[in-house]
């Protein structure tokens, strides 16, 4: 849970801000909950779909990829922060871009639906509870199936293949740089935000 917690505290104070309701309070009203795949839904005290991601560098984590070829057209926010003592995380900065349909393609590049879900199925097709099939995976078969997927890497949508001893799956991420560059409209503005969190701390991969 400490790799989420800043970004959960985030969301809550972006999702007052924009509903007046506390992000537990908005995810029980919810058709899914918290699993739904917008942060902020449409319809729902808001004109819009939003997704509220942060991020301490340059690259966005997003959702599984499946989930995401779903979403056409909503806000992208994205709070960027810095560790400024051992148990403080600034957050400094803050974009909206505005994700549209005919940014498919600056998206996705030349990917198709089919590859894509394709690689994805290869990728859940390791049984992460066995250990010899994820050394396997890990020795044998990530770069040979990421050079058969072939991916667009113009695109500003990455693959992230999570395979470890708690999953089996495809993430993705976009680098924020190339996607204020890449033509999308958005708004940026300056925040200070300060959330107690401590350094990232992810559990070993076995």
């Amino acid at each position: 849970m400490e790799v989420q917690a800043h970004g959960n505290k985030y969301e809550d104070i972006k999702i007052r801000e924009l509903t007046g309701l506390s992000k537990k309070e908005y995810d029980k009203l919810k058709k899914n909950g918290y699993t739904s795949a917008m942060d902020i839904v449409r319809g729902l005290h808001s004109d819009v779909d939003i997704s509220i991601k942060t991020t301490g560098g340059k690259q966005i984590d997003s959702s599984d990829i499946t989930k995401k070829l779903q979403q056409k057209e909503y806000d992208l926010i994205v709070a960027q922060w810095k560790q400024i003592t051992p148990k403080i995380k600034r957050f400094h900065t803050e974009h909206r871009f505005h994700i549209k349909l005919e940014h498919e393609s600056l998206l996705w590049g030349t990917m198709s639906i089919e590859k894509i879900n394709e690689y994805v199925t290869k990728i859940k097709s390791v049984d992460y509870k066995n250990r010899a099939e994820v050394l396997g995976y890990r020795k044998q078969k990530k770069i040979v199936w990421l050079n058969e997927l072939a991916w667009d890497k113009n695109a500003l949508i990455q693959p992230r293949p999570k395979v470890d001893s708690t999953q089996a799956r495809v993430q993705c991420s976009i680098h924020i740089d190339k996607l204020i560059n890449s033509g999308i409209k958005f708004q940026k503005k300056e925040i200070n935000i300060l959330i107690p969190s401590g350094p990232r701390i992810r559990k070993s991969k076995k």
